[in-house]
């Protein structure tokens, strides 16, 4: 097997660790129930993780580039193994919980994404929309296997406490293991002049990238966040809940595959507005509408399948329009406005349905955010023509 296909598969496999944390709903009701957390305090662990996944994303290109993709990826592996573990050690603690998913594991996360998105894309420039795809569907299926996996050990009796143990192990070891098929990639695209990323904030191109992810993951994540809580909210039963989260997760692996595919056939600057607009639209229903268990399924798998659009697409564009040669030196910071929905979108969700009872307001809110911004694009790529 060659570098560059054994970089890809390592890829998938270190995404697919990574990505475990779109199961995150499926602890919520645990961690609410056995140990006293708020529905926003659940939530806030959930969307630090996702901040600090993309900070570190972009501290650890000089680290990508210093000592390769094999020794960042271990430490990834390394960094995962001790977040979870000190998670399983917190009593519950909400310091030590934040501490250990949030922090340690949200670092964990960027340095292992960041080597699993910008190396294999490396190793094939004229495919850079499927090899995002593939790769980041690693991400998107990783939900699959955690959420089955979680269940099967609640349902023998396991504290979720216990569980973090068993995923840290596992998932750390993994991660570790397939950093070993990680090769360091040819120079590529040496036309494409370094991007200096003071610049980039007066950089319209940069903008339209860094609000249009904020935007899509913004409207994404509140429903990912508190998927369960928003069934339970309905009386689905809990077999019906556990089955949306594999729903949603099998979806977004296929909607990154397709929007991967698509996205090397028609510009993004019509499938970025479009993606917009319809998870925006998907977010008002699931979290507005009066839901049965079939109507939960179908808007957890069709959110799923347009919220992976955004993984696929910035990454494409980014390297589109600044060149595979500063890939990794731009889209840690484009990724930066996903890191910033993590914060406010889960959280605010979490807030709003302590606060109100119901999650139509939060979704009401990402809708009018979706259009709203899904209409500058646009207006943005018109006025550059």
């Amino acid at each position: 097997m060659n570098a560059a296909l054994t970089t890809v598969l390592s890829g998938v496999v270190v995404m697919v660790c990574l990505g475990g944390v779109y199961a995150w709903s499926i602890f919520v009701p645990p961690l609410k129930e056995n140990y006293g957390l708020s529905t926003a305090q659940t939530q806030v662990i959930f969307g630090l993780l996702i901040a600090i996944f993309t900070v570190s994303m972009a501290f650890g290109r000089p680290l990508l580039s210093r000592y390769g993709p094999r020794v960042v990826a271990l430490l990834a592996g390394l960094v995962f193994l001790s977040g979870y573990a000190l998670a399983s050690v917190s009593g519950g603690r909400f310091p030590l919980l934040v501490a250990g998913i949030g922090g340690l594991a949200g670092i964990a996360t960027g340095l292992g994404y960041l080597v699993s998105i910008t190396v294999p894309v490396a190793f094939y420039p004229h495919r850079k929309g499927v090899v995002t795809g593939v790769a980041s569907a690693g991400f998107g299926a990783g939900a699959i296997v955690l959420s089955y996996g979680a269940e099967y050990l609640f349902a023998r009796g396991m504290d979720v406490l216990a569980v973090f143990l068993v995923i840290g192990l596992a998932y750390g070891t993994v991660i570790a293991l397939g950093a070993l098929g990680f090769s360091t990639p040819p120079l590529s695209d040496s036309r494409a002049e370094p991007v200096q990323s003071a610049g980039l904030l007066r950089d319209r191109r940069f903008i339209r990238l860094f609000v249009g992810i904020f935007t899509g993951t913004f409207a994404g994540l509140m429903v990912i966040g508190n998927l369960k809580p928003i069934g339970l909210l309905h009386q689905i039963e809990n077999a019906t809940l556990t089955t949306g989260v594999v729903v949603l997760s099998v979806a977004n692996f296929a909607g990154r595959l397709f929007w991967g595919w698509l996205a090397d056939r028609v510009s993004g600057s019509v499938l970025i507005p479009l993606s917009l607009l319809l998870v925006g639209v998907l977010t008002l229903a699931i979290g507005a509408l009066p839901l049965n268990g079939t109507l939960y399924l179908i808007l957890s798998a069709a959110v799923g399948f347009t919220f992976g659009a955004n993984f696929v697409l910035y990454a494409r564009e980014t390297a589109q329009v600044y060149g595979l040669g500063n890939l990794a030196r731009v889209y840690p910071l484009v990724f930066l406005g996903y890191g910033v929905s993590g914060v406010v979108g889960p959280s605010m969700g979490g807030f709003l349905y302590d606060l109100q009872g119901h999650y139509a307001g939060a979704a009401t809110l990402s809708v009018m955010l979706c259009v709203v911004v899904g209409l500058l694009q646009v207006w943005w790529q018109r006025s550059a023509e």
